[in-house]
């Protein structure tokens, strides 16, 4: 069964500059509050030099901060809203709150997750334990899917009206929201020529290739093993899908070229493995590689 998803009514306001999820765990034991920003930066050991420092770790209250100029508001409705819609389903951290600061760094509070990286597991789990997890992800996939937009209010984007936040777009302006696919595919398939001069602007021979039908679905965009966490036990377990910073809606395809973007040719994670979570959108993917290759994001 899908489960629609209405932004007016459901979604928390990533307008305000601070958000308390006073339902959520974290706040389960009266007089909690959540470290403030200074408190965060002054226990990070690279929020003044790294334009995406890392995480900062409070073990005593399980609590993990994500924060830096590139972190946004959406990423933390993201995790609201399938926390939400799916609770244990499709496993995500538990999101706490947020906080935006003078410098426009934004704060997300969330659940610590203690567990390994699949892509730190990978080389020692055996052939059954890697079928056993791409099963687990095939039906956490499945389950994310079920997530629908009103149909009244379609769009490609991030989460409330946003335009798209992309890895492969990072250097280039900010676009959408698109109201359907061919619009989307018109902008994508415009940016290897978007710098060229109009003299040498040529008819594209791959953009027919892009499907403009099919379906909007809500899409991870960055399904790495980096952001996939694991039990340390035996077996296998996936505890949480992690880093939701590209998630929005997008064509159904486009789940599966970002997946196989994220690692090396070669590597047998893209080679035998995604596919037997992921369905396999190969047209798709070559005009997706070709595209990425012409504006330089490899």
């Amino acid at each position: 069964m899908s489960k629609l998803f209405s932004f007016s009514d459901q979604l928390p306001n990533g307008s305000k500059q601070e958000m308390n999820f006073y339902d959520s765990s974290f706040f389960k034991k009266p007089g909690k509050q959540l470290p403030t920003p200074a408190q965060v930066r002054s226990l990070s050991k690279d929020a003044h030099t790294n334009p995406q420092p890392q995480p900062v770790i409070f073990k005593d209250s399980e609590l993990l901060v994500k924060f830096g100029p590139y972190v946004t508001t959406a990423e933390a409705q993201c995790l609201w809203i399938i926390k939400q819609a799916f609770g244990d389903e499709v496993p995500v951290p538990e999101v706490f709150g947020w906080r935006v600061d003078d410098e426009n760094y934004v704060f997300i509070y969330m659940e610590l997750i203690r567990g390994r990286t699949l892509l730190d597991r990978w080389s020692e789990l055996t052939d059954l334990d890697k079928t056993s997890l791409c099963n687990q992800l095939s039906q956490i996939i499945k389950s994310l899917r079920q997530l629908e937009q009103d149909p009244s209010d379609q769009y490609i984007g991030s989460l409330g009206h946003q335009n798209v936040q992309d890895y492969v777009f990072q250097s280039y302006p900010k676009a959408g929201p698109f109201s359907t696919i061919k619009d989307f595919n018109d902008w994508f398939s415009y940016l290897p020529q978007t710098w060229l001069p109009l003299s040498k602007k040529y008819k594209d021979p791959y953009r027919d290739l892009l499907p403009d039908n099919g379906d909007i679905k809500f899409t991870h965009a960055d399904l790495h093993r980096a952001n996939i966490i694991v039990s340390s036990s035996q077996p296998a377990r996936i505890l949480a899908i992690v880093d939701w910073a590209q998630a929005g809606w997008y064509p159904s395809y486009w789940e599966y070229c970002k997946a196989l973007y994220t690692c090396w040719s070669e590597d047998k994670w893209r080679q035998e493995w995604i596919d037997k979570f992921l369905l396999p959108r190969m047209q798709e993917f070559e005009v997706f590689s070709e595209y990425t290759m012409a504006i330089g994001s490899v």
